[in-house]
């Protein structure tokens, strides 16, 4: 069955990203033809600076460094982060989450996605990130989520010994800035025309939903550029907005 797409593109270091994950899972179970949709997840590394190993600095002062602020100012605001969050039922942990660079977690997404399990990936990723304050550049704890969504640990060990998908990484980012003028993340782009960027009240990712899908029913896939929502994101150079 043909159906209509929706492309993500996300980092598993953007806390929206979650939150917005989540957002739009509610809308499309709220939607009468959520079997006539189709998410296409593409990757967007906010910051590829970051060391492949992990290092000792924390969550807060990572983000007190980006934002140009106190760690105090960091922990407060980052407060009504972990409560928006919970609107959507996940729980942030913030005292001991592992800053790590994401490209490998990216590149496991990668691969999922040949098996038709990048949203189980997504989803095992931000947990790890978020929920459990694991570090997800590890190689030990990449390959245990993969083998607990279904990928054979050799496929993972043999993509970690790599540098597979980096070149397909590269590609999502510069086509989202080139072409779709991509600066905030969570960006989803309805049936090639309508984006959101970043995280919206629950009712705009439904109203969003049906109209790109009317569109769609009617027209096919655009070829045109259509309406852009924006909300509470993190933007291309890694800054997260936090209130």
């Amino acid at each position: 069955m043909e159906k209509m797409k929706i492309e993500i593109w996300s980092d598993i270091a953007c806390p929206y990203c979650y939150i917005g994950k989540r957002k739009m899972e509610k809308a499309l179970s709220q939607f009468p033809h959520a079997d006539e949709i189709e998410l296409v997840w593409h990757s967007y590394e906010l910051n590829p600076a970051l060391p492949k190993k992990a290092g000792t600095i924390s969550y807060y002062e990572y983000i007190a460094k980006l934002h140009d602020f106190t760690v105090d100012d960091a922990k407060e605001d980052l407060k009504e982060l972990k409560s928006l969050a919970e609107t959507v039922g996940l729980v942030y942990n913030f005292d001991n989450l592992v800053v790590a660079n994401t490209s490998d977690a990216l590149r496991l997404i990668k691969l999922a996605k040949k098996f038709n399990l990048a949203d189980q990936a997504e989803e095992v990723l931000f947990r790890t990130y978020f929920t459990d304050e694991k570090d997800i550049s590890d190689r030990d704890i990449l390959v245990a989520l993969g083998k607990e969504i279904g990928l054979a640990e050799k496929d993972i060990n043999d993509l970690l010994d790599s540098d597979e998908f980096l070149s397909e990484i590269e590609s999502d980012i510069r086509h989202s800035e080139d072409d779709l003028d991509l600066e905030y993340i969570p960006f989803y782009l309805f049936n090639n025309k309508d984006v959101i960027q970043g995280s919206l009240a629950d009712e705009e990712y439904l109203s969003v939903l049906d109209k790109a899908f009317q569109d769609w029913k009617a027209n096919g896939v655009s070829t045109e550029k259509g309406d852009r929502l924006k909300g509470r994101a993190c933007s291309a150079d890694g800054v997260c907005s936090l209130d």
